[in-house]
């Protein structure tokens, strides 16, 4: 993956003569004829796959025709020539992307006919992808997350997000009938969450492909083999002022980052807008968080803790032993208070998971978020079922996730939420049956 500043990015696109050249320029290859048109076709499909590598760098908000301009080696007036708006490029590159995942689970359909591929096949081809996520297809991943995460903020990415998810499912339930599967359109509905969680977790995390394997093909304890290396020490130090009126004020900081996490992610994230958001002066962000990831830091532990409160409040409601069904039920509750009440909190959470991806240093952060959640579906599955692999509550906690990203990113409509115990059903049935695809 190449940075921002890519090779062949034109120094002067401030010249106005330039400007008006490349302009023009790019009109004629929209002119008349075949090649002209292929010409302009190829210019708007190298700028699109530029926009991908930009928002894996800097997320939907911060892209911009500039940065895309830079990155696909052409002038500003050739990115403003075929896009008029910013909305325009990432369609675009929302658009490319899901033809790029379209193609490939094509090319799997085939390969799954042609060779008369079983139903063991379906658990492979999920590893696969989460595999190649952090691996070869790395930019295109993250770069599909954001654009997930940012459809529940703009109406525009809703409708690119609605679509997606009905066209990916349908090529899935292709693939699930192909290769046998029972239940076919469950367990392309299942994969599909599985694998958007899954690839969600390890992104955050850093996990390379080959630890993947291990996980989810190898029987390889996901605690073990996915921790990222241990936080260094606070380079931020001890807080320069503590008091009432200090921690007044670094919660007013932390709870203003959070909802700009909410509303623009994680790359949006500066000391102005903190201060703007706070109600401070300018330099109060800085004087109490000097690192921006610090700041991420204490947002993401804030958020963990509120989330890990609120799911001790969903545990001791229910204090009745334990079975399947009131399993599926607690695992109901939460997941559609979580998509509703608390989805802003979710969202912003997630987007700190994204700039992980990103931000080594926040890992160990979002680790100890995610072995609290996995020790916990640790101990459900085992007091249920003799029969629990190490995996298995990393892929229970993964569905958790997966299904909760679909709510809160295609419209928490009634109908979605009306199908989530008989989808959980399913899949916590698989599970402790030891039956599931993966």
């Amino acid at each position: 993956m190449h940075g921002a500043a890519g090779v062949g990015y034109c120094p002067n696109m401030t010249d106005p003569a330039e400007f008006k050249s490349e302009a023009a320029a790019a009109a004629d290859g929209e002119g008349k004829g075949p090649r002209r048109r292929d010409n302009a076709f190829r210019r708007r499909s190298e700028i699109a796959r530029a926009a991908i590598d930009v928002v894996a760098l800097h997320g939907v908000a911060g892209l911009t025709h500039r940065l895309v301009a830079r990155q696909a080696g052409c002038s500003l007036a050739a990115t403003t020539y075929y896009f008029d708006s910013k909305f325009d490029i990432v369609r675009e590159a929302s658009q490319l992307t899901l033809e790029g995942y379209a193609d490939s689970l094509r090319r799997t359909l085939e390969h799954a006919q042609k060779n008369r591929a079983d139903p063991s096949f379906y658990g492979a081809f999920v590893a696969r992808l989460v595999r190649n996520a952090v691996g070869r297809d790395r930019s295109r991943a993250i770069c599909w997350a954001e654009m997930l995460l940012d459809a529940s903020r703009h109406e525009e990415t809703l409708l690119l997000s609605q679509q997606w998810n009905a066209s990916v499912r349908s090529l899935w339930l292709d693939i699930a009938i192909a290769v046998g599967v029972k239940e076919p359109a469950e367990a392309a509905r299942s994969a599909i969450d599985v694998t958007v969680g899954l690839v969600l977790v390890a992104s955050a995390l850093g996990v390379p492909p080959h630890k993947v394997d291990a996980v989810l093909l190898g029987g390889a304890d996901p605690m073990a083999a996915w921790a990222p290396p241990p936080a260094s020490p606070d380079e931020d130090g001890p807080f320069r002022k503590s008091g009432k009126k200090a921690a007044q004020t670094r919660e007013k900081i932390i709870q203003a980052a959070i909802a700009i996490l909410v509303t623009d992610g994680a790359e949006a994230l500066t000391y102005r807008m903190v201060a703007e958001r706070a109600g401070i002066a300018r330099a109060g962000p800085f004087y109490h968080f000097p690192t921006i990831n610090g700041l991420l830091a204490a947002a993401q532990a804030r958020l963990f803790e509120e989330s890990k409160q609120r799911y001790r409040e969903a545990a001791s409601e229910r204090p009745e032993v334990l079975d399947n069904d009131r399993l599926i039920d607690r695992t109901v509750a939460v997941l559609v208070r979580e998509a509703t009440e608390f989805s802003a909190s979710n969202l912003a959470t997630y987007a700190i998971w994204l700039q992980a991806s990103r931000q080594p240093d926040l890992r160990p952060m979002v680790w100890r978020a995610i072995v609290d959640q996995y020790r916990a579906w640790d101990r459900l599955l085992s007091s249920l079922s003799q029969r629990t692999r190490p995996a298995d509550a990393m892929i229970a906690f993964s569905l958790f996730v997966g299904i909760h990203l679909r709510v809160l990113t295609t419209g928490s409509t009634i109908e979605s939420l009306s199908h989530v115990r008989s989808e959980l059903a399913w899949d916590f049935g698989a599970l402790l049956n030891g039956r599931y695809p993966l």
